[in-house]
């Protein structure tokens, strides 16, 4: 594919640092000819009665977000504050495009958080609290719908525009590592991808997927998960083609990125075929 997604331009949530999955598929997007707008976790002016150590840690998080942005995609590239856990916060994001004439052809949603998951540890299922579960989520799933709705009700995803969320094989299978109740978010997540691709693909021709990558540890997120690295070994050897790098999720990204797709409601697996196996 030569220009892939030239004229087009695509929102990017979820790079952190420059081992984030969401900064590779950023980097293909612009090689492709796509127009980025990139989404970090920072302050904003709904994060009150927030501690001094919280306003620290989102002030370095957005700082660090946007360093890695500025340096791996350029200096060029619009960087915004969004905490999808505060509906305000999408609501003043998704305004702020509006106000500044902005119009969506893709939305990458790369954005996962669970609290059971501390120090390399994860909490067995019958351990987890209402508050975690439901933490889980509110970021990992229902930010989806969230993002989605605020974007479609200030007019600026565009018809045929395409969505795409990460995903991952332990939303319908028990992993061989502990996945255990970020496995339940990503269960719904890929359920509300099914039912949004249904009512958007029907009004606008709107593209609604998601993609399952191969287990990964060079994440921040993925190095926090307990016996990752372990079953990363073991897929690759147990998967067909071993298993995908992060330059196939992003080129499989851009792929469904493009304009008059016919795709929608897909679980598509970039995985080496890993998911095969009983």
């Amino acid at each position: 594919m030569e220009n892939a997604l030239n004229g087009q331009t695509v929102i990017i949530t979820g790079i952190t640092d420059a081992s984030s999955l969401a900064l590779s598929i950023a980097k293909e997007c612009k090689n492709q000819g796509a127009q980025l707008l990139c989404t970090g976790l920072g302050r904003t002016p709904h994060h009150k009665n927030v501690s001094e150590n919280g306003l620290a840690y989102l002030e370095k998080t957005y700082s660090d977000f946007v360093k890695t942005v500025q340096t791996e995609l350029g200096q060029e590239i619009k960087t915004y504050a969004l905490d999808v856990g505060i509906q305000e916060s999408i609501d003043d994001f998704a305004s702020l495009l509006k106000k500044e004439g902005i119009s969506v052809n893709g939305l990458l949603h790369s954005i996962a958080m669970d609290k059971t998951i501390r120090q390399g540890k994860v909490k067995p299922i019958m351990d987890v609290t209402r508050d975690e579960f439901m933490d889980a989520m509110n970021i990992s799933a229902f930010s989806l719908l969230a993002l989605t709705k605020a974007l479609y009700q200030q007019s600026l995803l565009q018809k045929k525009s395409s969505i795409i969320a990460l995903s991952y094989l332990g939303a319908e299978k028990i992993a061989s590592h502990p996945y255990k109740n970020i496995g339940m978010a990503k269960a719904a997540l890929e359920r509300l991808v099914k039912e949004l691709a249904w009512e958007l693909g029907k009004t606008d021709g709107i593209q609604v997927n998601a993609i399952r990558f191969s287990a990964y540890t060079a994440s921040k997120a993925g190095g926090a998960i307990e016996g990752l690295a372990a079953a990363v070994a073991e897929a690759e050897e147990k998967s067909p083609l071993g298993n995908a790098i992060p330059q196939d999720l992003a080129d499989e990204v851009v792929y469904l990125f493009r304009k008059n797709n016919r795709i929608t409601g897909e679980i598509r697996n970039v995985d080496g075929g890993y998911h095969i196996r009983g």
